[in-house]
């Protein structure tokens, strides 16, 4: 294993992935919108491109991130998150087996419907939200192709931003005020995971001896609702946390389930563990990017 590329790497992820990962490989970045630099321009809709790319650079392994990962804009926009979030998907599957690269996709716990956490890598799938759904089909055709390819399923991210919206966890800061009320949902569960946890232990699943194909889990263990994150986030900002209402029900365009704890089998019997404590991990973040 030598070069890896990596799709959506300008993104939440992708930079970490890139950083973490061009430690230990030579990897190439893929973007489209705001690509620049090393960065490789490519639009995934465009299949002969995909194709050039492929042969042009031929990476020993490619990790699938770029996806519109936004529920209620999956919900709203169904066509163009089908077209990201499964076609593109199934055709990098397709090309990466003709030319025996490693794929990775990074898929969510969104697949889950949340009403038997926790759930291992063998659990039956049942997406509440198209985005959940989009993500199944995806998952459905990656292991339909090739059984070496990989499914690395990952919960609610957060990590070094370019802007508080970029992440679900971080947006937080932007919706909590010092001089007036706030909601937030106190009803479903999430497991915010550092997105350098997750690139740590892609890494380690590449460096090791034997090919791992097949479905992960890769989370944080930490049982948050949005609410009690605010709380935490109000804390390192100094805000009063009496500001702060939480809501004993979602208000959301797509439905979310209510626990989706992922249970990380596999990873434990291989002894790669990389975690992080939220409330030290997320002042980091919030005190970076005052």
């Amino acid at each position: 294993m030598n070069k890896v590329a990596i799709t959506g790497a300008t993104g939440l992820m992708g930079r970490s992935l890139m950083t973490i990962l061009g430690a230990s490989f030579n990897t190439q970045g893929i973007g489209f919108n705001r690509a620049s630099g090393n960065i490789h321009k490519l639009d995934l809709n465009d299949e002969a491109a995909i194709t050039a790319f492929l042969d042009e650079h031929q990476p020993d392994a490619l990790i699938h991130a770029a996806a519109e990962r936004r529920p209620d804009i999956c919900e709203q926009a169904p066509e163009q998150a089908l077209a990201l979030n499964v076609k593109v998907t199934e055709f990098l599957a397709q090309q990466c087996k003709k030319r025996n690269i490693r794929l990775l996709f990074i898929s969510t716990d969104y697949v889950f419907d949340g009403d038997n956490a926790p759930y291992d890598e063998f659990s039956k799938t049942n997406p509440l939200n198209f985005y959940g759904q989009s993500k199944q089909r995806a998952e459905q055709a990656v292991l339909a192709t090739c059984g070496q390819h990989t499914i690395i399923r990952v919960p609610v991210l957060y990590g070094d931003v370019t802007h508080l919206a970029e992440s679900a966890v971080t947006v937080i800061a932007e919706q909590v005020n010092p001089l007036k009320h706030s909601k937030h949902d106190n009803w479903a569960i999430r497991y915010p995971t550092h997105v350098e946890d997750i690139a740590c232990t892609i890494r380690d699943l590449l460096k090791h001896p034997q090919h791992l194909g097949g479905i992960f889990h890769i989370s944080n263990h930490q049982a948050l609702s949005k609410y009690e994150m605010a709380c935490i986030i109000a804390d390192v900002l100094g805000y009063p946390k009496t500001l702060l209402e939480p809501q004993s029900k979602p208000e959301h365009t797509a439905q979310r389930p209510y626990n989706c704890a992922l249970k990380d089998t596999r990873l434990s019997k291989l002894n790669i563990q990389h975690q992080r404590d939220f409330n030290k991990a997320i002042a980091q973040v919030l005190n970076s990017n005052r």
